[in-house]
């Protein structure tokens, strides 16, 4: 009988062990897939900040160019003028008055330009930590999920 009781002792310990071995690589396995889906998470969301980041500085150097176009354009036209004014000066300097009408738009459509690109960054700057947020509250998420199979194969385990 001693015997006995000492094997059926032995046995639950052997058990024990192993449900403890189980449980700790059930730990380990959550937390390695909890991590890569962190890490996941993070590059695709430095993707996405690069994406932007990337495109925001294409919007510039276009609006760098165009601004360069239009001054260059504005050069031409002042030339012409230069010479258009020689021959018939009254009509030269209606149309210098025009010229200058005309850089103060460009000019107030370069700021309008630029400040739209700045409100673009703003947003994707926005959006870019929501999705941060969005990504710590689905780790919040999976924690009790995680604490919820563990429960279960506990239970499962205790059947045995």
């Amino acid at each position: 009988m001693e015997l006995a009781m000492e094997k059926a002792k032995e046995e639950q310990e052997e058990w024990g062990k192993q449900m403890e071995l189980a449980i700790e690589k059930v730990k380990e396995e959550q937390e390695e897939l909890a991590e890569q889906m962190g890490l996941a998470m993070e590059l695709a969301m430095e993707k996405v900040k690069e994406e932007q980041e990337e495109w925001g500085q294409q919007v510039e150097l276009a609006v760098e160019k165009w601004k360069d176009e239009q001054e260059e354009w504005g050069q031409q036209m002042e030339l012409a003028m230069e010479k258009w004014k020689d021959e018939q000066e009254e009509w030269g300097q209606q149309l210098e008055l025009e010229v200058e009408k005309w850089k103060d738009e460009q000019e107030e459509l370069a700021e309008q330009l630029e400040l739209e690109v700045e409100k673009w960054k703003d947003e994707q700057e926005e959006l870019a930590e929501q999705l941060e947020l969005e990504v710590e509250k689905w780790k919040d998420e999976q924690e009790p999920i995680i604490i919820n199979t563990f429960i279960k194969i506990f239970k499962e385990f205790n059947k045995l």
